[in-house]
């Protein structure tokens, strides 16, 4: 692994499953790799976020669990473009071709807020956790970014604060490739925290 830095992981079924609803009971360093590892960033990218030897223990384990493949061997388990393409012209020509039917056209439901932890010890972690990215990523850009972080009490209010935390993530040099893992993993706490 750390021979190759280029080398690109993506998550697997289990590993998105693990994501949205921890089953697996992965420790948080092997969550936040496993959320890292989106079939775009590198390992050497990766590396700028986790220590390596700290990758050097957990890549393996999530791929020894499934949790995460290669990207080359991810693209070859996926169907074909070309097989799908076909499949959709053939639904199309079968629906051209079925007898026109009444339906009642109902308007679209706005999807539900997810509701956001009230639990105080998530998010003071979320705080922290934001904090020390804007120390980490952001340099003297972080003062006002960790001032309106530090202001919020409530999972309401560090969601308004998470907006320019993120912006300005990801318009830094180093905090622009993190930028949307950051995110991700800010919003499920804040979403999923007991």
């Amino acid at each position: 692994m750390t021979d190759n830095p280029h080398l690109v992981y993506c998550k697997t079924a289990k590993g998105h499953e693990e994501i949205t609803g921890r089953h697996h009971g992965l420790l948080s360093r092997q969550r936040s790799t496993l959320i890292l590892m989106d079939c775009a960033k590198s390992i050497g990218l990766i590396a700028n976020a986790i220590p390596l030897p700290e990758l050097e223990k957990t890549v393996p384990f999530l791929m020894e669990n499934g949790f995460i493949v290669l990207a080359d061997e991810q693209r070859e388990q996926a169907i074909p473009v070309a097989a799908t393409r076909k499949q959709t012209l053939t639904d199309d020509v079968n629906l051209k071709s079925a007898p026109a039917k009444s339906a009642i056209i109902t308007p679209p439901t706005q999807p539900a807020q997810p509701r956001l932890t009230q639990n105080p010890e998530v998010i003071e972690k979320v705080k922290h956790f934001m904090i020390t990215t804007a120390n980490s990523y952001l340099g003297l850009m972080s003062m006002e970014i960790i001032s309106r972080i530090q202001r919020c009490h409530t999972a309401e209010q560090l969601m308004a604060a998470v907006a320019h935390w993120h912006m300005a993530l990801r318009e830094s040099k180093i905090g622009a490739a993190f930028a949307a893992s950051f995110l991700e993993q800010v919003k499920f706490e804040l979403q999923n925290g007991n």
